[in-house]
């Protein structure tokens, strides 16, 4: 026995440790005194089996383990090879999402502090660009523990996602559905829209007209503009659709209704110079709160998601190993703008 894996697991013969936990804790045990150093190669699995007579299958099956925990990485034709000497780690997870946006931020900051320093997540953003997306998926695919990815919602993006392990993706954010056996964290968003318009009621009554913005081209949820278009035809509240705000946009009694907070931040410069009061001469309710949102103009009424409460429920899904369906509604946080 030439490699000190095998001559470790043959001294190491602990009375009811599998077979694949001896693999598994023996190549920790040799991380941990140095005989592997980041960057090494292990045996092979064929070398592996031969020297210790076990199934290739249990070999392959511990190495696969080690890789799920960010220990270990394989490459074609060099085989499997150490990464990390931290032999602590519980997993390596991927975590895709649209952007860094403030919301974003938060779902990151809840989500890295809920599962500890024993996860190694790394990041990636696809910015709603399908090109990038696909790119992403193809480069990480098999070498992660756990796949936690906002989906671009269509059919290709569809298809990428059913070549992943369903035990190991959770999709977060925008809803998908893949099969039976992927779990999810996801918004709502013409339901919990409307039910975020019938709350405001007669806020929304004393508008003359109400103006939204919305990109067809952009990943704006479609609910949202659906919820708008069946609320201001139920009410007979005129309605106006925009790409972006342009200043003959800017009248009294006008509501507006922002998803990117491009258009809020023009709105709100435009009321400046124009001496229109927020909350008195226009009204404005913008999607996705902010501690911005909350400070600005005495405060700017917003519909968002709890994305504390989706980063919790995401990371107990890799902490408990359980499948998951969670849906988490918008609220209104109404301030100062209605």
């Amino acid at each position: 026995m030439k490699n000190p894996v095998s001559r470790t697991i043959t001294t190491n013969n602990v009375s009811g440790q599998t077979k694949h936990d001896r693999i598994v804790n023996g190549i920790s045990e040799c991380i941990e005194n140095g005989s592997f150093q980041i960057g090494d190669i292990l045996p092979s699995v064929n070398e592996l089996s031969n020297d210790l007579d076990f199934a290739r299958e249990t070999v392959v099956k511990a190495y696969r383990d080690l890789k799920d925990k960010g220990i270990i990485k394989s490459k074609p034709g060099v085989g499997y090879f150490v990464v990390s000497n931290n032999t602590n780690l519980k997993s390596v997870i991927a975590l895709v999402l649209y952007g860094f946006q403030t919301f974003q931020q938060e779902f990151y900051n809840t989500f890295r502090k809920s599962l500890g320093k024993n996860y190694q997540i790394d990041v990636f953003f696809h910015h709603n660009n399908m090109s990038v997306y696909e790119s992403i998926l193809d480069s990480i695919r098999g070498n992660y523990g756990v796949y936690v990815i906002a989906p671009i919602q269509n059919s290709r993006a569809e298809e990428l996602l059913q070549s992943f392990n369903p035990e190991k993706l959770l999709l977060i954010d925008r809803y998908q559905y893949i099969n039976d056996k992927v779990s999810k964290v996801t918004q709502e968003f013409e339901q919990s829209f409307l039910r975020v318009l019938n709350e405001l009621g007669e806020n929304i009554l004393k508008f003359n007209k109400v103006i939204i913005y919305f990109k067809q081209d952009s990943d704006y949820p479609s609910g949202i503009l659906e919820a708008t278009k069946k609320y201001m035809q139920e009410y007979k509240i005129a309605l106006e659709v925009h790409d972006e705000f342009d200043e003959s946009h800017m009248h009294a009694k006008v509501l507006f209704l922002t998803i990117g907070d491009s258009d809020l931040w023009s709105i709100l410069k435009c009321a400046k110079e124009q001496s229109f009061e927020i909350g008195r001469d226009i009204g404005i309710l913008s999607h996705n709160d902010s501690p911005v949102k909350e400070i600005i103009q005495g405060g700017i009424s917003t519909f968002s998601t709890d994305f504390y409460a989706m980063a919790k429920y995401s990371a107990n899904f890799i902490s408990d190993q359980k499948t998951i369906n969670k849906i988490v509604p918008s609220k209104l946080i109404s301030r100062n703008s209605l």
